[in-house]
């Protein structure tokens, strides 16, 4: 039963309708002021906003290094994450011009300051008003806009920054590109209008705009009749994510035909630059719209969209690939449109075959809809009797209003200092000497800290195989050197760089497949075994083998390692408010690199904005540091670590490599299963060995196999540590035995369901760790589950409807899953633990 009265009305006062939430009336008076220049100096940057253009040109001229900021949505990521500097920051938001849109009779004129949400929305009222033909420009660029970062980036990027970045993946400068696009330009000098061509770049991240000249504004064309235009991005992900390729194309075909007058195809993502393929429009111009075309161009395109194999971003045969793949796309686009607008001409061109159509379809996202459900307890329940009651969690006001306290959130002590940490940039290396020299020039620095600062234990680590910091070999890129100390964070940050290291560089060994190769693994290899594996083998009418490998994941929690560090002033005593899932390990691991007992040390943890594992273990080589730094000093010490330095550091889910060998009947039944398993444990042994176990113990998902045969061994590389991740080795365990399950299906012809279902567990079979199933009712959840999900008959009508479609594809699979033993060290399963200090 559900119930609509989810909250009490009287506990709102009720809506009087005379009473409207009002803009400030003492903000309102700015707008009668007229703007003025502003001017804001840093230690080492000025920020300047000029009112006027002819300021804004004037500057410029005086400044013509200076970066031109509107969203700061690249500079402030160069400035932050790639050390870059720029001593002169121009901001153009306020120029009247530079935000105008002008409509006029070859296309439609935006300032270069115009935000990209303010281009979109410009652009979706006109294709509404004009004719289809003349906006085909316009639904590309709007097309690209769907896909280009989120609606809060776009809100504050700028057109024309878009375009003065130059990068080559760019989203819109394919499409500006290939629709022969305009650019005002502006200085002291005067005004000059290009055209955004195959000169307009130069090199990587440059183009032909003068040091001196602004970039005022950029007209996009109207399309003409005859005129087709696409746009494509293909990235990692579609949504918020930079692209792999991108592409902007455009045919013009001769009046009433099929022939090509003129075609521009450009692209990003395919040299450092964003280029267009000169040779193969030439090549295309005056051929009719036809197979032998798209044949031609496809031949053309791998011979000119060339990339060598050590190309930056990789991927390099997908990227080429992906090339053809757009113009494809472009060539079916275009014949359906041109079957559509001369549908009554004979033989114009060839049509689209109906099972092709899916590939001019463009995506689009069903509307997000939501709907939570409670249960209506029954009227005589008790007040104090919870069940069944939808409580909402104690923090979720303060959460959805911003007001809840996390590590960072905490007030500054007075007197407290910023710690940065200084990491290896080598993979495997000697230490041959640490400069801190420069560093300590920097404005508020107060010290550097490594291992010799360390009072107690350098070494670390719940195998105690780590160190606090690393001394005199790196074992990975983001191993902790040392720290730098100052009295803000933009200081301890720019000391930190400052920090020099000399390396001798030593051989890495960075995937599995080196490390089995130079046999480069933990002690300890886990093994489970159960019946007779050659039997089972023997009895099989089938066997297959093959390898399945999983790559690993970052946990990417909202909020990243924090630290703050108390002293207390007192036989070492301090306190510690951490962002941790293991306040033990975390009082024991500072306690032991202070030299002090651990009832000195009181750890803190406010609450946690998500940790999945990832704060399991790996909090402690922050704390750690943190907490000498603090030691050291005397004063409280704070960091909390960038997106990128967390990233870095921190390590994530274990990467697996699974290798199989399953013996199994003509049915399906499997008989025999003989599996190794490899993980990537990093540079130290952390959770590995409990990720393992508990790999081995999900290696037979929900299916009773009677012959066993399983070896984990854990890799030694010079990556940062893998650790704990939700699932703790269980996915990666069950992934590869749904490999080698589907594998076996296939090789039978028989449906993947059946298969399954064939080998699920029964009531009081064993497992291959020998615990026996009772109260079992997985068949009863298989046989529910394919009944209320009407399974077989979705089923069928996937299968019509690939039949019907070529390009696109529709899946649906049932597979069961296991949650098996939870923590394999036993006094963990306990519901508490309580420690006595004595």
């Amino acid at each position: 039963m559900l119930s609509s009265s989810l909250f009490n009305p009287s506990e709102f006062q009720p809506l009087d309708p005379t009473q409207e939430p009002i803009f400030p009336p003492e903000l309102m008076t700015q707008s009668d002021k007229g703007q003025k220049q502003m001017c804001f100096k840093g230690e080492r940057v000025t920020w300047i906003q000029p009112a006027t253009l002819k300021e804004l040109v004037a500057l410029k001229s005086q400044y013509p290094n200076a970066k031109l900021v509107v969203g700061n949505t690249e500079v402030g990521i160069e400035m932050r994450l790639k050390n870059m500097l720029y001593p002169v920051i121009i901001a153009p938001a306020w120029i009247s011009e530079m935000n105008a849109v002008q409509h006029t009779e070859t296309g439609i004129t935006f300032g270069a300051a115009c935000t990209l949400s303010s281009v979109e929305e410009v652009l979706k009222k006109v294709v509404t008003e004009i004719p289809c033909y003349k906006a085909e420009v316009f639904h590309a660029v709007l097309e690209q806009l769907r896909w280009f970062a989120g609606p809060q980036i776009r809100n504050v990027a700028a057109l024309g920054g878009n375009i003065m970045t130059a990068s080559p993946i760019s989203d819109l400068n394919p499409v500006l590109m290939a629709s022969g696009s305009k650019l005002t330009l502006i200085s002291n000098e005067g005004k000059r209008t290009i055209t955004m061509d195959e000169k307009f770049f130069t090199g990587y991240r440059k183009t032909i705009v003068k040091p001196e000249e602004i970039l005022l504004s950029v007209e996009i064309p109207y399309s003409k009749k005859g005129e087709y235009f696409s746009a494509f991005k293909q990235a990692s992900r579609r949504e918020d994510d930079i692209a792999i390729v991108t592409c902007g194309m455009r045919v013009l075909f001769q009046d009433g035909t099929s022939q090509v007058e003129e075609i521009k195809l450009s692209y990003g993502g395919m040299a450092p630059t964003t280029v267009l393929a000169l040779k193969t429009c030439q090549e295309l111009a005056g051929r009719h719209w036809n197979e032998k075309l798209l044949q031609d161009a496809c031949r053309l395109l791998a011979s000119e969209m060339d990339l060598s194999p050590s190309a930056p971003g990789g991927m390099v045969d997908f990227r080429r690939t992906l090339t053809l793949s757009f113009f494809f796309k472009f060539y079916l686009t275009v014949l359906q449109k041109l079957n559509k607008n001369h549908s009554g001409t004979t033989n114009l061109c060839e049509p689209v075959p109906p099972n092709y159509i899916s590939a001019t379809e463009l995506f689009h996202k069903d509307p997000i809809a939501n709907v939570q459900l409670f249960q209506e307890v029954p009227s005589g329940q008790a007040v104090e009797d919870m069940v069944g009651r939808p409580l909402v969690h104690l923090s979720a006001s303060k959460q959805a209003c911003g007001e809840a306290v996390y590590c960072d959130d905490i007030p500054h002590y007075e007197n407290e200092l910023y710690l940065t940490l200084v990491t290896s940039t080598k993979a495997h290396a000697k230490i041959l000497s640490i400069d801190a020299s420069e560093a300590r020039s920097v404005p508020g620095f107060v010290c550097f800290v490594s291992a010799k600062d360390v009072p107690g234990s350098n070494i670390t680590g719940i195998a105690n195989d780590e160190t606090v910091f690393a001394e005199d070999v790196v074992t990975c890129v983001g191993h902790i050197i040392g720290a730098v100390v100052a009295d803000t964070q933009e200081h301890s940050r720019r000391a930190a760089k400052a920090v020099k290291i000399k390396y001798e560089e030593l051989k890495p060994i960075v995937t599995i497949q080196e490390a089995i190769e130079k046999k480069s693994f933990f002690k300890s290899i886990k093994r489970i075994n159960r019946g007779d594996v050659k039997k089972g083998f023997e009895e099989s009418d089938h066997i297959l083998e093959g390898e399945m490998y999983l790559g690993g994941q970052e946990h990417f929690y909202l909020e990243t390692h924090c630290t703050v560090a108390v002293p207390k002033g007192e036989d070492g005593e301090m306190e510690l408010f951490v962002s941790t899932q293991n306040l033990m390990k975390t009082q024991e691991f500072a306690a032991s690199a202070l030299g002090v007992p651990s009832n000195r040390i009181v750890v803190r943890v406010k609450r946690m904005g998500g940790g999945f594992g990832g704060k399991e273990t790996r909090n402690t080589i922050l704390t750690t540091v943190v907490a000498v730094a603090a030691f050291k000093t005397g004063c409280p010490v704070r960091c909390m670590l960038d997106r990128d330095e967390d990233m870095l550091i921190s390590g994530g889910r274990h990467p697996f490599l699974g290798r199989y060998k399953v013996g199994f009947m003509k049915n399906g039944k499997v008989k025999s299963l003989e599996v190794s398993y490899y993980s990537n444990g990093g540079n130290s042994i952390d959770l590995s060995y409990g990720v393992m176990d508990r790999a081995l113990f999900h290696l037979d998902n929900s299916y009773n196999i009677p012959n066993v045969s399983s070896v984990g061994t854990v890799c030694k590389t010079n990556l940062p540590s893998n650790t704990a991740f939700r699932g703790f080795g269980g996915p990666q365990g069950m992934m590869i035995a749904e490999c080698w399950m589907s594998d076996l299906a296939l090789k039978c012809g028989l449906p993947p369901e059946e298969v399954r279902k064939l080998n699920l567990y029964n009531e009081g079979d064993l497992t291959h760790f020998n615990q026996k199933l009772e109260g079992f009712t997985l068949r009863r959840c298989w046989d529910e589950c394919l009944s209320s999900s009407s399974y077989h008959a979705r089923k069928k009508e996937i299968e019509d409807f690939n039949k019907q479609n070529r390009w696109k594809k529709r899946g649906m699979c049932i597979i069961p899953t296991k949650f098996g033993i939870s923590f394999t060290v036993p006094f963990l399963n306990q519901v508490c633990v309580i420690y006595v200090f004595s």
